[in-house]
């Protein structure tokens, strides 16, 4: 495992509020996922296949994933959506740590807006009613 996956496993391994919700990249959602990976590129006919240190940590909805290439202490990422780019994944960013950066620029400004516009009512039975 590389250190920079270590760190953030360590930090918000098992779930960070409203951050990344819906993606597959907490434990224990996180377990399995190379597999499903795998299936995936197998359902969609790609000729892309792993290397032996590649390491799947997100998913989205079951049709897009991102994996880690490299040994180094905050290796590339890599993406692939299904349908995209010939159904093969594409380097998406330098390391896992600009990854995780970017994903945290684009969701912050997103859920500040939400905070503003959506008012949420916790119900008896601890569920949640939005008011848009």
């Amino acid at each position: 495992m590389t250190d920079a996956y270590r760190e953030f496993l360590s930090l918000i391994g098992g779930g960070a509020g409203r951050f990344m919700q819906g993606e597959d990249v907490y434990h224990p959602r996180v377990l399995g996922l190379g597999t499903a990976a795998r299936e995936l590129l197998e359902e969609n006919g790609s000729p892309f296949l792993f290397e032996p240190t590649d390491r799947v940590f997100s998913m989205h909805q079951g049709y897009q994933f991102d994996f880690m290439r490299g040994t180094g202490a905050d290796p590339e990422v890599w993406s692939y959506s299904e349908g995209e780019h010939a159904d093969v994944p594409v380097r998406s960013y330098a390391s896992f740590t600009d990854w995780l950066r970017a994903t945290a620029d684009a969701e912050i400004p997103a859920w500040k807006h939400h905070v503003e516009t959506v008012r949420e009512e916790i119900n008896a039975d601890g569920s949640v009613t939005l008011h848009w």
